[in-house]
């Protein structure tokens, strides 16, 4: 099953979101196969991040609550709020929100 993931940091969590950011990547890029998308929520104006939004794949909410908590901005208690529900893929165009053409 796939789960939508949404988190927000704690106020003022910015210093410590760009300084566990590479230990982040690393834990992601090594989960890549459980990762329908992952990506930082941001600022209403876009230029900073306040948050994460992730699709992860897990056999149940158990296994993906245990995946959140090895993430290292988890660990290091960054996130303010946890939303989690499972998700079903309808429609998606791959030309969407990726690089410019």
């Amino acid at each position: 099953m796939i789960y939508y993931v949404h988190r927000l940091d704690k106020q003022g969590g910015l210093e410590l979101r760009l300084k566990t950011r590479p230990v982040h990547l690393e834990y992601l890029k090594a989960n890549a196969h459980r990762l329908f998308a992952a990506g930082p929520v941001l600022t209403p104006d876009g230029k900073a991040p306040c948050g994460s939004l992730l699709l992860v794949e897990a056999k149940d909410e158990a296994e993906l609550k245990e995946f959140l908590a090895g993430d290292p901005y988890d660990k290091v208690g960054l996130f303010d709020t946890l939303t989690i529900q499972p998700w079903r893929k309808v429609f998606s165009d791959p030309g969407v929100g990726g690089p410019p053409g």
